[in-house]
């Protein structure tokens, strides 16, 4: 079975033939539906033009999905080939300056350099049911066929580690996880840390809420501003210090205590508690709120800004409150 001929579109969301699109397809038409021809599975193809601006159409298709991703610069012969079993959050990741400015990878450099200026995003998005091998062999067939020079390695399977330059502890660990494996990454030294192979694994050990842990899967947000979440093996973090759950639950726990929220600091959070309000008090941070009710950060943000409505856990109020600095 070829790919989906008809579900081609751009970022505006209207259909487009890739071929009038990408100078590369363009020149190799008939190959390419030679190599959409060969394959016995279908998938969907979608154009996103400056994909840097346009993360909310990635979001729109992509979030949560499996497939192939294919950057290129228009007027060049410079191509980038990747795939990921979440493709939204693995494109996204290129955006961030964690990553851009700190990598040695080809294509990271050039990007760094060059930034994503007249750069075109193709995905090949497969079915939600396709398995890895799948996601794979489509990755392969599109390295064999466009030979991108800004890929060094011309293997596809990258994300499992099968050529990446994992240890033999992480190869044993991720043999023994029976799940779909989550990696950790401090983004401060460039390292994989941790794998779990559940979100309950998660949950259970570093007490992270399952709204902030989707946020950061699906949507690429760092965990206290430093912590990378993937369902990907993420090769621009080179290194490897793998660490018990004890000493991740340390780390997490000191990092915790000097995370710095996007919190004002001439202002405090008055919380108060309207069924005992003798509980009611101040907190200098939203951090400090957080451990204090032992609740998710993101959660209480949003009842902060008015994103959530009502009282949290229905007793606290939040308010910020100026602080007089001729009384301090």
């Amino acid at each position: 079975m070829s790919t989906l001929p008809n579900s081609n579109s751009n970022s505006n969301g209207s259909e487009s033939n890739l071929n009038n699109k990408n100078e590369f397809y363009q020149k190799n038409t008939n190959k390419m539906n030679s190599l959409e021809n060969s394959l016995s599975y279908s998938y969907k193809k979608v154009i996103i033009s400056d994909p840097f601006n346009n993360r909310s159409k990635i979001a729109e298709v992509a979030k949560c999905a499996k497939g192939v991703y294919i950057f290129e610069v228009a007027e060049s012969n410079n191509i980038y080939l990747g795939s990921s079993i979440n493709l939204y959050n693995r494109v996204c990741s290129y955006f961030m300056p964690s990553i851009l400015s700190k990598s040695d990878r080809r294509v990271l450099r050039y990007f760094n350099k060059y930034g994503f200026k007249n750069v075109t995003l193709t995905l090949l998005i497969l079915e939600s049911s396709s398995t890895w091998d799948q996601v794979i062999k489509l990755e392969q067939n599109h390295i064999d066929f466009i030979s991108p020079n800004l890929n060094v390695d011309l293997v596809a399977g990258g994300y499992n580690g099968y050529h990446t330059p994992m240890s033999l502890e992480a190869r044993d660990i991720l043999r023994k996880l029976r799940g779909t494996p989550i990696y950790i990454y401090d983004t401060f030294t460039k390292s994989l840390i941790f794998l779990f192979d559940s979100k309950q694994l998660l949950y259970d050990i570093i007490g992270i809420h399952h709204v902030t842990l989707n946020n950061c899967i699906n949507n690429g947000k760092l965990y206290l501003n430093r912590f990378f979440l993937s369902l990907d093996i993420i090769s621009e973090f080179p290194y490897e210090s793998i660490i018990t759950s004890k000493e991740l639950v340390l780390l997490i726990g000191k990092v915790q205590d000097q995370y710095l929220p996007n919190q004002p600091a001439s202002k405090q959070i008055l919380a108060d508690n309207i069924l005992k309000p003798d509980l009611t008090r101040s907190f200098m941070s939203i951090g400090e709120l957080a451990r204090q009710l032992k609740g998710d950060r993101g959660t209480i943000r949003n009842y902060i800004s008015g994103k959530s409505t009502g009282l949290y856990r229905n007793q606290w109020k939040f308010t910020i409150i100026e602080i007089d600095s001729n009384n301090t």
